[in-house]
C-alpha cells in the first residue's frame, strides 16, 4: 500500500485525496522552459555587482592592490562559472563559494550573493540533511573570517557574523521549502508513473488470463464438434449404400452440430470485437445440458450412459466445470478408444463434494503425443484445480481408460472465482 506524504510531513486529507501543488504560473513556467537562461540570470545576480565593485576599486582615492583586485577577479570567475553548475553539483558549489572568505574583509558583502545562491541550490537540488551541513559550515567560516580579518581596535566581527548567519538561515529555509516542493512533485509524477504500470501490467496480465480462458473452451468446443462431425460423416458414408435415409439424417446431425458449434465460437470470439455492436450473450452450458451432449456423443455410436446421483451443484462455474470435463472426456474416446461397448458418465454429488467419472471399456487407447490432447489434458487439472479439488486420468482397472475429477463445494473456496454467466 502506497503512503503519500506532504513536503511538510503531514498525511493527506482523509477521504484519499492528494493534495496537490498549486499549478505553476506563467513567470515559472517560462523560467521552466529555459534552464539555461535562468543559470545565465543566476550568474548575472552575482557577477555584475561583483565587477562593478571591482572597476570603481580602481578609481578610488585609495586603491586596491592589483594583487588584490586581481584575486578577487579571479575568484569572481570561478564562483560565475560555478553557479552556472549549481544544479549538477550543489555541494561542489558551495564548497567553491568559501574561496570569498579570503577576501571577506573587503569584498564580503559581494562574495555573500554567491554564498547565499549556492545555499539555496543546496537546499533545492541536493536535501535537507546537506542544507543544513552545509548551512552550519557556512556560518562558521563566515565567523571566522569576520573575526580574522575585525580590527583589533574595533569588535565589529559579532554584529556582522550576526547578520550574515541569518542572511544565510534564510537562504537555505527559501530552499529548503521549494526544495520540498519539487521532491514533492517528483514523487507525485513517479508516483502516477508507477499505477500506469501497474496498470499497464495488469491489463496484460488480464488479456493473458482471458486469451488462456478463451483457448481453452475454444479447444474444448472445436475438438468436441470436429470429433462429432468427423464421426456422424463416417458413419453417414459407411450406411449411404444400404439406407439413404440414415445416412441423409446422420448428414443433417452434421450439419446441426456444426450450426451449434460456429453460434459457441461466434460468442467465445465475441468479446474480442473491437466494434460498436455489444457480443451476442448467452448462458454458458451446464449440467442441464449434459443430456443433450451425451445424445449427440450416442448419434455417432458411441455407447454412453449417463448415471446422475444426488443433488446437482447450484454454482454455475461448477457446472460449466463439470461440462467442459465431460464433453473433453468423451471427445477422447470418441478419437482414441478403440470400439468400446460402454461409456459410463457418472456424477456423485454431495453437500460437500462432487465427483465426475467418465469410463470406458475400449481394448486400448492411443495416445498420440500432441498439443491438443496435452492441451485438453492440463485445461480439465487446471479447471478442477480452481475448485480445490483432485484429477486422475489414465487406464482403468481392467481395460479402457478413466477420468476421475472431484472438486469441493464449500463456497468459501468458490468466492474468488468470477462466475461466467
Amino acid at each position: 500500500m502506497t503512503c503519500i506524504t506532504s513536503s511538510n510531513g503531514q498525511f493527506p486529507p482523509p477521504g484519499g485525496d492528494v493534495r496537490l501543488p498549486t499549478p505553476p504560473g506563467a513567470v515559472r513556467r517560462f523560467w521552466t522552459r529555459h534552464p539555461h537562461l535562468a543559470d545565465a540570470l543566476v550568474v548575472a545576480i552575482y557577477a555584475v555587482p561583483m565587477a562593478l565593485v571591482l572597476v570603481l576599486n580602481l578609481f578610488d582615492a585609495e586603491p586596491a592592490p592589483v594583487r588584490e583586485v586581481l584575486l578577487n577577479a579571479a575568484i569572481m570567475l570561478v564562483l560565475a562559472v560555478a553557479l552556472y553548475f549549481r544544479r549538477r553539483m550543489p555541494r561542489l558549489v558551495l564548497a567553491l563559494t568559501w574561496l570569498s572568505l579570503l577576501t571577506f574583509a573587503d569584498y564580503g558583502e559581494v562574495h555573500l550573493i554567491a554564498q547565499l545562491l549556492a545555499l539555496y541550490a543546496v537546499a533545492v537540488y541536493s536535501d535537507v540533511r546537506s542544507a543544513w551541513a552545509g548551512y552550519g559550515a557556512s556560518v562558521l567560516l563566515a565567523v571566522l573570517a569576520a573575526w580574522l580579518t575585525d580590527n583589533p581596535d574595533e569588535v565589529r566581527w559579532i554584529p556582522v557574523a550576526i547578520q550574515v548567519a541569518i542572511m544565510m538561515l534564510a537562504a537555505t529555509l527559501v530552499g529548503i521549502n521549494m526544495g520540498n516542493s519539487k521532491r514533492y512533485v517528483v514523487s507525485l509524477l513517479d508516483l502516477a508513473a508507477q499505477l500506469t504500470r501497474e496498470r499497464d501490467q495488469q491489463a496484460q496480465l488480464s488479456r493473458i488470463s482471458e486469451r488462456a480462458r478463451i483457448a481453452s473452451e475454444m479447444h474444448d468446443v472445436v475438438a468436441h464438434s470436429l470429433s462429432v462431425m468427423v464421426a456422424l460423416a463416417d458413419g453417414a458414408h459407411a450406411i449411404a449404400p444400404k439406407d439413404i435415409q440414415r445416412s441423409r439424417a446422420a448428414m443433417l446431425d452434421v450439419a446441426a452440430t456444426g450450426r451449434r458449434s460456429m453460434t459457441e465460437m461466434r460468442r467465445l470470439l465475441g468479446v474480442l470485437d473491437v466494434g460498436t455492436e455489444p457480443a451476442p450473450r448467452a448462458p454458458q452450458p451446464g449440467i442441464d445440458q449434459l443430456a443433450d451432449l451425451v445424445e449427440s456423443f450416442r448419434s455417432t455410436g458411441l455407447p454412453v450412459v449417463l448415471e446422475r446421483s444426488g443433488r446437482d451443484p447450484a454454482n454455475p462455474s461448477v457446472q460449466l466445470t463439470i461440462f467442459r470435463l465431460v464433453q473433453e472426456s468423451l471427445t477422447n474416446v470418441l478419437r482414441y478408444a478403440d470400439t468400446p461397448t460402454r461409456v459410463v458418465v457418472r456424477l456423485d454429488s454431495t453437500p460437500d463434494t462432487i465427483e465426475v467419472t467418465v469410463s470406458d471399456n475400449g481394448r486400448q487407447h492411443e495416445r498420440p503425443n500432441t498439443q491438443s490432447f496435452g492441451r485438453g489434458l492440463i485445461g480439465m487439472q487446471e479447471r478442477v484445480a480452481i475448485y480445490g479439488g483432485t484429477f486422475e486420468a489414465g487406464a482403468g482397472v481392467r481395460d479402457g481408460w478413466r477420468v476421475h475429477a472431484t472438486m469441493t463445494l464449500d463456497e468459501e473456496v468458490h468466492q474468488f472465482v468470477a462466475e461466467d454467466t
